[in-house]
C-alpha cells in the first residue's frame, strides 16, 4: 500500500478535542466542469507537541506538506506531517475580498 503523501493546501481550522490536529484545505474540481470544492484533509505533525509549526501557521497560508498516511481511531485516515514548507501569501487578503463581493 502507498502511504507516502505529498499534499499542497491552506492552513484551516484546528480540529476541536485534538490539540496537535488541523485541518489542511485542498481545492478539487469536479470533471468537466469548473466547480470547485474544498476538501479538509486533517493533518498532524510528527512531533506531536501542541507547540509545533503546523499549529503556528496563520490560517489561509499555503503549506506543502510530506508524509504519510496514518489511521486515528475518531478522525480515521489524516496525514501525519515529516516536513512543512510554510508560504506566507499575501493572496489571502484578495480571496477575502472576492468572498465578500
Amino acid at each position: 500500500m502507498i502511504s507516502t503523501i505529498t499534499i499542497l493546501g491552506q492552513a484551516s481550522d484546528h480540529i476541536k478535542g485534538y490539540d496537535t490536529f488541523r485541518y489542511v484545505d485542498l481545492e478539487s474540481r469536479e470533471p468537466f466542469e469548473e466547480n470547485s470544492f474544498y476538501c479538509k484533509i486533517p493533518v498532524m505533525y510528527w512531533d506531536r507537541s501542541a507547540s509545533n509549526p503546523l499549529m503556528k501557521i496563520p490560517n489561509g497560508h499555503f503549506v506543502v506538506i510530506f508524509g504519510r498516511l496514518e489511521s486515528h481511531p475518531d478522525l480515521g485516515l489524516y496525514v501525519l506531517a515529516e516536513q512543512i514548507r510554510h508560504f506566507p501569501s499575501n493572496l489571502l487578503i484578495h480571496q477575502q475580498k472576492q468572498r465578500k463581493d
